[in-house]
Formats: C-alpha cells, structure tokens, sequence
C-alpha cells in the first residue's frame, strides 16, 4: 500500500516542483541554482500507512557530491517543521497517516496543497548560504549535518 500511495503523492506533486525548476528522481525532487541545492523526498513507514515529507539544503560550494541525498544535505529536516501552529503540525499528522481518517485521494489533495504553500515559498525564500545563516525560520531543532560550521565558513 505504501508504495501505491507515495507514486500518488509524486504524481499529484511532479507539476508543483517541475514549474520550479526541480528534477525527479525516484521518490525526490532537487534543483540546483548558484550557492544552494534544494532537495524534497517522500519516505513511507515500513510499519505503518504514515507517510514522512523530508526537506534538505545542501551547500553547493562544498562540490562534495552531484545530486546530494538527504544525507549529504548541510541542512536536514522533516517538512512539518515549516508549519507554524500546534494545531497545522496535527492536522498535517492526520494527513500523513493513510491507515486512518479521510478517503486517500483527499489527503493527497490536501497534503499536495500544503506543501505546494509552504514548502515551495520556503524554498523561493533562500537562495544563498547567507540567507540560511541570517534567518529566523532556520530552527535550532532542523538538523544542520555540519553545515552551520560549513555556512559560517564560507561566508566569511
């Protein structure tokens, strides 16, 4: 089942990311402009029908890697972390567990909705390795892989 539902959340995603210049590759989107590589992937559960939504930044300066995986990213973190309420980050659970609640096609309709709101502008949001550094939406709890000490290098 778990496969099923993420080739339908990819489908009903590939346009969102394709209109911004990002290429697909198996169950990730990345696009690479000047400082940043921005990277999008959908994880499903082995023991259960949720559904994650994991977001990377990788610094292109460091020429470490082609087309960085999620592990390669100077920046980690799990899309809900871009949600701004208690109340958005449940809903978004509600959603992203396809065992329970709402008919499959209208999760997928309403998770593609909002990450097509919030993750899309984000990503329009930063464009260099000091965007990163000087913003307040870069939360200390995102996973920074090193790349805080990687940032503050290369941009002094």
């Amino acid at each position: 089942m778990s496969s099923i539902i993420s080739k339908k959340l990819q489908e009903a995603l590939k346009a969102q990311f394709k209109a911004f210049g990002f290429k697909k590759k198996g169950a990730s989107w990345a696009c690479a402009e000047g400082e940043l590589a921005k990277w999008f992937n959908i994880q499903c559960s082995r023991n259960s029908g949720c559904v994650y939504f994991n977001v990377g930044i990788y610094f292109q300066a460091t020429k470490e890697v082609d087309y960085p995986k999620e592990l390669d990213c100077h920046l980690r973190f799990r899309f809900e972390q871009l949600l701004s309420s208690d109340e958005e980050i449940r809903d978004f659970y509600r959603l992203s567990d396809f065992e329970s609640g709402l008919n499959t096609e209208a999760k997928i309709t309403r998770l593609t909705n909002l990450i097509a709101s919030k993750l899309i502008p984000f990503f329009n949001q930063y464009n260099s390795v000091t965007d990163i550094l000087n913003s307040d939406k870069i939360r200390p709890h995102m996973y920074w892989n090193n790349g805080k000490e990687i940032a503050i290098k290369l941009c002094a």
